[in-house]
């Protein structure tokens, strides 16, 4: 599994990558407090037979912020950075998966630029806030901002990112997913937040007429699983896979359930 990056105008995406099968490569988007590490278990899973890759989001890891005074709020700039970095890495088809604030970058990806997309996936997914730009961020989205301001990245990983995992998790993944969400940037992170503020889901799936693929896990407290049902409800040809024994980060906590939906979807399978 190697970490590398490119280049866009002097600006650098990087992500960790596996595999050199056959297309579609599969495409990950982590959520606001997490990076591209954490999708170990899905890079080694699925590296045998195809090309797998984990961005680290513009602001995350060594990827490049956006410029200073960059509107955030606006899903297209994140979409077009993902679209940069797949066009340099020669990626032309994918299936794209996007987990929690990652599925606002996806679906607008996916409006974009269908002809790229094989199938979209979003796990626990973010609906985003569809907030004008210039707007005062809502109260939720202002807290963000003042715990990672006030606490610093390690201080607010302590307090919120043990609610990404259900009550199962034992020690060792409460360390990885706090450990994972204090490596974040105070500029990278609050640029998410104004993402999470001027995105809004709704906006992007109707414009997207593939094959949509919705996960949810039982002991989501951040995205429920009711509100994930809802989106599905909205697409009747949309498959819903449900996530027993885990909390947010599903993909982390229940590694190998996450992997049976995603090789459905590489399989265009129902799932369990």
């Amino acid at each position: 599994m190697a970490g590398g990056g490119n280049a866009q105008d002097g600006e650098v995406l990087t992500w960790q990558e596996c595999g050199s099968a056959a297309a579609p490569s599969l495409v990950l988007l982590h959520g606001i407090g997490s990076d591209a590490r954490l999708w170990r278990a899905q890079l080694a899973a699925f590296a045998p037979e195809r090309r797998v890759l984990a961005w680290n989001a513009p602001g995350y890891a060594e990827s490049s912020p956006f410029p200073e005074g960059t509107p955030t709020g606006d899903p297209t700039l994140w979409a077009q950075r993902l679209m940069d970095g797949l066009d340099a890495l020669g990626v032309s088809s994918c299936v794209l998966v996007g987990h929690s604030l990652g599925a606002v970058t996806a679906a607008r990806f996916a409006r974009l630029w269908p002809e790229r997309v094989k199938a979209l996936v979003l796990s626990s997914p973010a609906q985003g806030y569809g907030q004008s730009p210039g707007a005062a961020l809502l109260p939720a989205l202002q807290a963000r901002i003042d715990d990672i301001t006030s606490l610093g990245p390690r201080g607010m990983a302590e307090h919120r990112a043990p609610r990404t995992l259900g009550p199962g998790a034992d020690a060792a993944m409460i360390r990885a997913v706090t450990d994972a969400m204090a490596r974040v940037s105070v500029r990278g992170y609050c640029d998410a937040v104004r993402l999470l503020a001027g995105g809004r889901l709704a906006d992007d799936l109707p414009a997207w007429n593939g094959p949509l693929h919705l996960v949810c896990a039982e002991e989501d407290r951040i995205v429920p699983p009711a509100t994930v049902e809802t989106l599905a409800a909205l697409r009747p040809s949309a498959r819903l896979c449900r996530i027993a024994g885990a909390g947010h980060a599903s993909y982390l906590q229940a590694p190998d359930l996450f992997n049976r939906c995603l090789a459905h979807v590489l399989a265009n399978r129902e799932p369990d």
